[in-house]
Formats: structure tokens, sequence, C-alpha cells
């Protein structure tokens, strides 16, 4: 059976290795191979156990499932699999955003009020991000699968 690949498959393999390699990176920092990571808008803090060993393992899984779907990516079994890489995905950037949203509800310590000002709680959203929200849109490819694999369908 001969294999085409396709430039969808190489977009989901590439994105696939990235995701895995982010996931990589969240349990190394973690266990404390380095004391943590910021490269451009993108950090790697490591010092919570369910964020970043659990969520670095949820995204290394993730990317695990793109790799092993890039190939043959129309059938309904490889897609499948991409699909639910890029939905744990979905999973720890929607954490993280969460994180981020209530962080900034808020006032610092210093400050008398107990709510923080729009100000002060929009610039909680500034850069550095997580690296699951930073590859939250390069997901949105897969929807480009999903609508292929659907008009195949019909």
């Amino acid at each position: 059976m001969e294999q085409k690949i396709t430039p969808i498959s190489i977009y989901i393999g590439l994105l696939g290795l990235v995701t895995l390699a982010f996931g990589l990176a969240d349990i190394f920092v973690w266990a404390g191979v380095s004391p943590g990571l910021q490269v451009g808008i993108i950090e790697i803090a490591g010092d919570d156990f369910f964020r970043w060993a659990w969520g670095g393992f949820i995204m290394a899984c993730a990317g695990l499932f793109m790799l092993s779907g890039c190939t043959r990516v129309t059938t309904l079994q490889q897609s499948g699999k991409v699909v639910l890489g890029g939905a744990l995905v979905w999973l720890i950037a929607g954490t993280d955003i969460f994180a981020l949203l209530c962080a900034g509800i808020p006032a610092e310590e210093a400050s008398p009020a107990f709510f923080n000002s729009l100000s002060g709680f929009l610039a909680g959203f500034a850069p550095p991000y997580t690296p699951a929200m930073v590859l939250l849109p390069f997901t949105l490819g897969i929807l480009y699968l999903i609508r292929v694999r659907d008009a195949d369908d019909s």
C-alpha cells in the first residue's frame, strides 16, 4: 500500500513533534533538570506538580497521538488520533487560560481593594505564556482536517 505524503500530514507531524517536545520539557523542568525556561513569549515555570508534571504528561501524550495519526490522516482511525491529540492540547490550554483569568481577579497584596482594577486585570494577560497556550492557535489546522474528512464522507 502506497502512502502519499500530504501537506496536512506534514503539518500534523511537525505539530506533534513540537507538542511532544513541550510536554517533555514541562516534565523535565518540573523534575528539576532545569530551574525554569523562558524563550520569547513561552515560559515553563515548573514548580506545580499537577500543572507541570501531569500537564506535561498530557501534552506528551497529545504529541504522540498526533505523531501516530499523521500518516494516512484521511482515514477515520488516524484522523481520530489527531483530533484526540488536539483535544488534549485544548484541555491543557483551557486550564492555563482559566488559571490566568482567576489569577487576575484579586488585587495585589499591597492594595487595599479586594478586586483588581480593570487595567491590572488586563495586564495579567501579558506574556509570557505556557507552551499549551502558544500551541492553541496551531491546533486549528485540525479543524481543517475534520472539514476535509466531512467533505469526503458527503
